[in-house]
């Protein structure tokens, strides 16, 4: 009698042959946004759609491969805004014939059917995906860009501080302010209410003339507080010469540094105004917060004509990127137009 026939007669079973090969392992069930469009072109991390008007939205995916028993994959717009408030499509797919993976496109229409105000966020949308019908229990993977952050807000009707090419440069402003993480949308809403009052400052400036001959920064900054203080949405939340950092700051709204400046030298770019960066940034580490203003005025002698206000304006980081500071040049000591033809 051999060993197998031992085994098998005091009922112990003879173990499985090591060598016989495992059940393949079942593949993951993926669905890959590949890319969105609106209009024929790509869509920007936050993207400009007019409101009111009917778009074409474009979407590609791929999927890794297709259950037997689905029919149908469904694509489905969710977003926490009101659904009064918009009409984006959902796409249907069927089944396709060929091998996958299948990389599929579809275009529907979009809509934003209320415009947003100058400090409301953006709208945002998710899309899911389901296979039909609705049986089993395999998660299916959601990956790549699926988010869609869209703003409504009618830049063609934008008044914010009056001049048309400020308002302009001040609404791309306002995307990179809200877009950083972790800082509080009133913080940032404080930032471009005083930005508002000194750009329409620096327009008037260039209109006007309002700075003539030179001018100390003691004088400029009784100038601006007096400016700021009209402000009806600011008044009395303006502080002067309050402390912070071991100094003292210019002027400063809810804890917010606005960092004043007079030079007599020429100054024709923001990047001329870097060293004032690190004593602007210094005052908003102190008071915890992410956001400042410096804001300096160029009473130099002009030969020239001046240049477009909005020009004089941007945005630069500091302290490790931390702290985003705006930085506005008012012109002053404008040349007589009339000079300028001798």
């Amino acid at each position: 009698m051999d060993l197998s026939e031992s085994v098998r007669r005091i009922g112990v079973e003879p173990k499985a042959d090591l060598a016989a090969p495992k059940e393949e392992p079942l593949v993951d069930l993926t669905v890959a946004f590949l890319k969105f469009q609106f209009d024929g072109q790509p869509a920007a991390e936050v993207h400009q759609l007019a409101a009111r008007e009917v778009h074409d939205l474009e979407i590609e995916v791929r999927v890794s491969r297709w259950p037997q028993d689905k029919r149908e994959l469904r694509l489905t717009p969710i977003s926490v805004e009101p659904k009064s408030t918009y009409d984006f499509p959902s796409f249907q797919f069927e089944k396709p014939d060929s091998d996958a993976p299948y990389t599929m496109r579809q275009s529907g229409r979009a809509a934003l059917l209320l415009p947003q105000g100058m400090h409301a966020r953006p709208f945002e949308f998710k899309y899911t995906a389901e296979f039909i019908p609705e049986r089993g229990d395999q998660p299916v993977a959601v990956v790549g860009h699926r988010t869609l952050i869209v703003d409504g807000a009618d830049t063609t009707k934008l008044q914010i501080c009056g001049y048309q090419g400020l308002d302009q440069t001040l609404f791309a402003l306002r995307e990179v302010l809200r877009r950083r993480p972790g800082v509080p949308q009133a913080e940032t809403a404080d930032a471009l209410l005083v930005l508002a009052a000194l750009c329409n400052l620096a327009g008037r400036a260039v209109q006007d003339a309002e700075f003539k001959g030179r001018w100390d920064e003691a004088a400029f900054q009784r100038y601006v507080r007096a400016e700021l203080r009209r402000h009806p949405l600011i008044g009395a939340d303006l502080d002067e010469h309050a402390h912070a950092a071991g100094g003292i700051t210019d002027l400063s709204l809810r804890g917010m540094p606005i960092e004043l400046k007079a030079v007599d030298t020429l100054v024709s770019s923001v990047d001329q105004c870097e060293p004032f960066l690190a004593q602007t940034a210094s005052y908003a580490v102190a008071k915890s917060k992410r956001t400042a203003i410096l804001c300096v005025l160029d009473s130099s002698d002009k030969k020239t004509a001046p240049v477009p206000p909005e020009t004089l304006l941007d945005i630069r980081t500091h302290a490790q990127d931390a702290v985003s500071i705006c930085v506005l040049v008012i012109q002053g000591h404008l040349a007589r137009p009339s000079a300028l033809s001798r």
